[in-house]
C-alpha cells in the first residue's frame, strides 16, 4: 500500500505523549479497586483481632485498631502508589515517549517512538503494533484522555488534545459503533490536573 492511498484510508489519526506522569494517571485508576480492598481487609482484619483483644488487654487491642486504620487508610495507599511512581523511573527512565495512532475502518496502527534521553528531541520508532477493534476490551473517556484497554490491566491512553485528524468526539463514536463498550467518565475527573499537581509536587 503505497503512502497516498494509505493516508486516504485513514480515519482518524493521534498523537500522545507518553511518560511516567501519564502512565501514573493510567495506573492510579487501574489500582484504584485494589488498593481499596486491600485497605479494607487490611482495617477489617485489624478491627477484628482488635475487639477481641479488647476483652483480653484493652489498650493492646485499641493500639492495633488504631494501627489497622492508620495502616490501611494512609500508609498501604502510599506504599503502593510509590512502588508505581518508582517502578515507572525504572521502566521509562531518561527518555521521552510519544505514541502516533492511526485509525482505519478494521483496524488501528500504534507507533511508539522514543528519544535516547530526557533532554533529546530526536526521535525513533521504538515499536509498530497492529490491532483489531475486536482486541480491545472497553474504552474509558475521561475529559482529557482517552483509554484504549487491551485487557483490564494494560491500556493505551489518547491524549484528546492530541488529535491531528478527526476529533475526539468522532473517534468515540467511531468506536461505539464498532461495538465497543464505552465508558463516559468526563464529567468526574480531570485527569490534566492531577498531572498539573504531579508536575508542581
Amino acid at each position: 500500500m503505497d503512502e497516498i492511498s494509505k493516508e486516504k484510508q485513514i480515519k482518524f489519526k493521534n498523537t500522545s505523549k507518553m511518560n511516567e506522569d501519564e502512565i501514573a494517571v493510567f495506573q492510579n485508576y487501574a489500582l484504584k479497586k485494589t488498593i481499596i480492598l486491600s485497605s479494607a481487609l487490611l482495617i477489617g482484619f485489624c478491627v477484628l483481632i482488635g475487639v477481641g483483644l479488647c476483652f483480653i488487654e484493652l489498650y493492646l487491642g485499641v493500639a492495633i485498631i488504631i494501627a489497622g486504620v492508620l495502616g490501611g487508610g494512609v500508609l498501604m495507599p502510599f506504599l503502593m502508589k510509590d512502588s508505581v511512581k518508582k517502578q515507572n523511573k525504572l521502566v521509562f527512565g531518561d527518555r521521552k515517549y510519544l505514541n502516533h495512532f492511526e485509525f482505519f475502518q478494521d483496524y488501528f496502527m500504534v507507533t511508539s517512538e522514543a528519544t535516547t534521553s530526557k533532554e533529546s528531541n530526536d526521535y525513533s520508532v521504538n515499536a509498530e503494533e497492529k490491532l483489531l477493534y475486536s482486541d480491545l476490551f472497553q474504552v474509558v473517556v475521561y475529559k482529557t484522555y482517552i483509554f484504549l484497554y487491551i485487557n483490564k490491566a494494560q491500556s493505551f491512553v489518547l491524549n484528546q488534545k492530541g488529535m491531528t485528524l478527526g476529533t475526539a468526539g468522532e473517534l468515540i463514536l467511531f468506536l461505539k459503533d464498532k461495538g465497543l463498550k464505552i465508558i463516559d467518565k468526563s464529567s468526574k475527573i480531570d485527569e490534566s490536573k492531577i498531572i498539573a499537581n504531579k508536575k508542581k509536587a
